[in-house]
């Protein structure tokens, strides 16, 4: 398996009360660091903009959800190997104007559990730095990871190129 798709890999032994060992997994699948010739507030905008993720997000092509922590977040992603999918999961971090993040847990954590980050950190009043990565841990980590990471990895560094040419466009538009 080629790629940069574990960043982090990881394997956790524990033992159970009743002596039964568990293994759990750690990985996680991230898109390259793409450099964004625009301020961070309108990439920003972009990013929370989800009423128009069908017009710029080749992965990630709706969203439906209220934004605000807690709340559910309905992802319609984009995955040629593995097939057009629907996740259900709940927002777990707005902190404007760097961090969007939600997550999931299948039954109990130990089982799956992910969070996607998707970070945007200031290099000077025009330029930023995005990067999404998604952790999952659980002992169904591997079975995720083989059906999709390829996918994820592939979509995740899609939808970051897609970014800066949406947020750099909106800043060289001459109404700007």
């Amino acid at each position: 398996m080629a790629s940069l798709l574990f960043v982090e890999s990881e394997c956790l032994k524990i033992i159970s009360r009743s002596g039964i060992k568990v293994v759990m997994s750690k990985h996680t699948v991230s898109s390259e660091i793409v450099e964004i010739c625009a301020p961070i507030d309108i990439v920003w905008k972009v990013l929370v903009d989800i009423e128009k993720y069908g017009e710029w997000n080749p992965f990630t092509y709706r969203v439906e959800t209220s934004l605000k922590v807690g709340d559910p977040v309905d992802l319609y992603v984009r995955m040629p190997k593995g097939g057009d999918q629907i996740q259900r999961e709940l927002v777990q971090i707005v902190d404007k104007p760097h961090t969007l993040a939600w997550g999931m847990k299948m039954g109990f954590e130990f089982i799956l559990k992910a969070q996607r980050q998707q970070k945007i950190e200031i290099i000077d009043e025009q330029r930023c730095r995005f990067r999404t990565w998604d952790s999952f841990s659980g002992f169904m980590t591997p079975v995720v990871i083989r059906k999709f990471g390829d996918d994820m990895e592939n979509g995740f560094n899609a939808m970051a190129l897609a970014l800066k040419e949406r947020a750099e466009s909106i800043v060289n538009q001459p109404d700007h």
